[in-house]
């Protein structure tokens, strides 16, 4: 057996889900900034501190997302 075919992303399957997951990650990053200075914000007191509040702006950057990248946004 080749050393090559042994090593885990030597194979093409899991090579593409490892840069797909990569990607993915890359591209959820500015809405997952978006959400940590949101929460920087309510502990700061700048925003309203409530959970009810928080969930409204993470449904409004979700459908930002979808919006945004289409077939290629994340999913829960």
């Amino acid at each position: 057996m080749s050393t090559a075919l042994a090593h885990p992303l030597a194979h093409p399957v899991l090579v593409t889900q490892a840069m797909t997951q990569a990607s993915q990650t890359l591209m959820g990053l500015p809405f997952d900034l978006m959400r940590a200075q949101y929460a920087a914000a309510a502990r700061a007191g700048l925003v309203q501190r409530s959970m009810l509040a928080s969930s409204r702006f993470d449904q409004t950057l979700t459908t930002l997302e979808r919006l945004s990248y289409g077939p290629f946004a994340r999913r829960v």
